[in-house]
């Protein structure tokens, strides 16, 4: 089976993916308790009826976090489209933003297009797709910052993405900030080059943008809490532990067999790529001490240091909450993920890897029982079966062969 045929393949279970919860969001367009209604949503209305400014009635702790991407979700209330279809929107984003990351990184276009859907339909994505959250978004900033910092401009438009994305990135979320310090590191040499373009006007072309959905979250939060991280009790700031002191490692140490099960339910067979990396780089610069670095060890190095910031951060002892905790493990699995497809093509094994994808996208989640989307699927398929007689792809190619000019 050709690349073409595993790309129309993978397509075609995603679409059924989305179908599914595009359905299950309209006909259940009021959100689960939890984070949604705990915070999400109420930052979301803060946002809307400028109460983020003035954060000194707030009810609840978390209602200080971050809220650049709570933005997004504060766009559906006012538009009053469910936000049960927030996570599909930023799921679909993620994907056409993959699609880049990977042409970035020289995949070709049905090859980029498994890369993308393989990772749009993980667990740890599809779970959240009629939630209401920010970690997908999380992971659209994460891999749009990825995709700046690989190719550094000199006009101002490159300047005003930068600063927008980069802050929208550590505006969506604390543990993002350390992201953005890793991506920093990790791009150094890029990063020296662009300082070398700046000048007063690129500077504030970026800074202005960085500022506003980044920075101003944390100047709000030291004006009326002295803790620009509140309520984390970090750095020495004042503030409250809501989470018990659980963090990944030590839940992981006191229930590693619950946790390596979560792990597995939400990755499937891609959980494998950390010990897939980490036996390469060992292989590399230990046994074969080959030490230059390509994209190839860029990108395990990068998603081995993210997985292990990973268990620096919350969970808890109950089943549940160590699966949902997974998703914050996005910006590790990306480019772990995407190193994996880098290697397998270096050794000619596409086929195999696209195999290996669209079986690990066939192991369906528990789905309800719902006869009447018979109805779509049906249609769909024979839609779907029709378009790939006309080449599928033909629209999806263009796209990308544009190179989507971000």
């Amino acid at each position: 089976m050709n690349l073409r045929t595993l790309a129309n393949v993978c397509l075609i279970i995603a679409l059924y993916y989305f179908t599914y919860y595009v359905y299950q969001g309209i006909i259940n367009p009021i959100p689960a308790l939890g984070d949604s209604w705990d915070y999400h949503i109420p930052i979301a209305k803060t946002i809307l009826d400028g109460r983020f400014l003035n954060p000194s009635d707030f009810k609840l702790p978390q209602w200080y976090y971050p809220g650049s991407s709570e933005a997004i979700n504060a766009l559906f209330i006012l538009l009053h489209i469910p936000l049960t279809l927030s996570n599909i929107f930023a799921t679909c984003v993620l994907f056409f933003v993959l699609l880049k990351l990977a042409r970035v990184f020289s995949l070709q276009d049905y090859y980029a297009i498994i890369f993308a859907s393989a990772f749009t339909t993980l667990n740890v994505v599809v779970r959240w797709l009629n939630a209401v959250s920010i970690d997908v978004w999380v992971a659209v900033w994460f891999a749009l910052s990825m995709v700046l910092l690989e190719n550094p401009k000199k006009n101002y438009l490159y300047f005003a993405k930068l600063g927008f994305v980069l802050g929208m990135l550590i505006g969506s979320k604390y543990t993002a900030f350390i992201f953005l310090l890793v991506l920093l590191a990790f791009y150094f040499k890029n990063i020296k080059n662009i300082i070398k373009l700046l000048t007063l006007s690129k500077f504030l072309t970026f800074f202005v943008p960085f500022s506003i959905f980044g920075l101003f979250w944390y100047i709000r939060n030291y004006i009326y809490t002295q803790n620009p991280f509140y309520p984390l009790p970090v750095l020495g700031f004042p503030g409250k532990e809501i989470f018990g002191n659980y963090r990944v490692w030590n839940v992981g140490l006191k229930y590693p067999i619950t946790m390596f099960d979560s792990a597995l339910a939400e990755y499937k067979m891609w959980i494998f790529v950390v010990i897939l990396a980490f036996s390469w780089l060992v292989y590399r610069y230990i046994i074969k001490r080959q030490y230059h670095i390509d994209a190839i060890n860029k990108l395990f190095f990068l998603g081995l240091t993210n997985f292990l910031l990973y268990f620096t951060f919350p969970t808890s002892e109950q089943p549940w909450i160590m699966v949902s905790s997974f998703r914050y493990s996005f910006p590790a699995f990306i480019p772990l993920m995407l190193g994996t497809f880098l290697l397998a093509a270096k050794y000619k094994k596409e086929d195999l890897v696209g195999y290996l994808a669209v079986g690990n996208m066939i192991m369906v989640t528990s789905l309800e029982y719902h006869p009447k989307l018979v109805f779509i699927y049906i249609p769909l398929a024979l839609l779907i079966f029709y378009l790939q007689k006309k080449n599928l792809f033909l629209v999806a190619k263009k796209y990308i062969k544009k190179d989507l000019k971000i």
